[in-house]
């Protein structure tokens, strides 16, 4: 009797120390998530933050097993949280050697937006999508935030001029006062303030878009996000294949990229 209430009370032991290491590496409560407002990518709604991005960010933590939620920040203050440890995750996030060595990243982006420079529509050039054919131009972007490697590169090296702007609704009312030549900004999103501060007819995108960027989840250097990282990769990549992210992008172009309604209760 005294060998088998032993072996019983090391196997309680132990699950309960399986237990609790699990609910160490998830950490307390669900994962906390910042995003930079960035329609139709990320919204913050009266009924909460929706939007392209986020919502294939939460499927996946959701067939991860993995509970999550988003909160709407400026980007500079998700990039300091994120490195202090005071939220798990930021969206959406492009990857740079100097991003990787202070946070995690999965391998498969969540999204892949085009990039595009919006200029006014009654100068655009002819562009054939070669950034050199607009050296003398006057930019803007993002401030902090980066857009498309050869674009951040020669700004970088100081081959363009580019100021930045708090946000990319400021950099497109730079670009409609005559300030800047273009602003750089994801085209959906930019699209989407255009439309909705009247900016229609007097600022429009370039054509064709300057890059395809791949647009990722970046995770704090955190004990226990390792293996959410590893989780959200192989849903990731199982989404891209099923047509799942597809999917998300297609409802929201139905709407005319418009956020789904409030849930209807019962």
């Amino acid at each position: 009797m005294p060998d088998t209430l032993s072996r019983r009370q090391f196997m309680a032991a132990s699950a309960a120390a399986a237990a609790a290491g699990l609910a160490q590496a998830a950490g307390p409560g669900p994962l906390r998530i910042y995003g930079v407002e960035l329609p139709p990518l990320i919204m913050a709604t009266p009924y909460g933050v929706t939007g392209i991005v986020t919502e294939i960010t939460l499927r996946a933590c959701r067939r991860a097993g993995l509970d999550a939620e988003v909160e709407v920040v400026p980007w500079a203050r998700g990039v300091n949280a994120l490195k202090s440890g005071q939220c798990d995750g930021l969206i959406p996030t492009i990857r740079s050697a100097e991003r990787e060595a202070l946070f995690d990243f999965p391998g498969e982006p969540v999204y892949r937006s085009d990039m595009s420079l919006f200029g006014r529509a009654d100068r655009l050039p002819a562009f054939s999508g070669q950034l050199g054919e607009l050296a003398e131009r006057r930019f803007v972007r993002l401030r902090g935030a980066l857009f498309a490697p050869e674009f951040d590169e020669a700004v970088r090296e100081g081959r363009l001029h580019c100021e930045e702007a708090n946000s990319f609704s400021a950099a497109l009312r730079m670009v409609d006062a005559g300030r800047v030549d273009f602003a750089a900004v994801p085209r959906l999103a930019g699209l989407q303030i255009v439309a909705s501060e009247g900016l229609s007819g007097r600022v429009a995108a370039l054509s064709p878009p300057l890059y395809r960027q791949p647009f990722y989840v970046a995770l704090a250097r955190k004990p226990g996000l390792a293996d959410v990282r590893r989780r959200l990769d192989e849903q990731l990549a199982r989404m891209w294949r099923d047509g799942s992210i597809a999917a998300v992008e297609d409802e929201y172009r139905r709407r005319n990229w418009l956020p789904p309604g409030p849930a209807k209760a019962g």
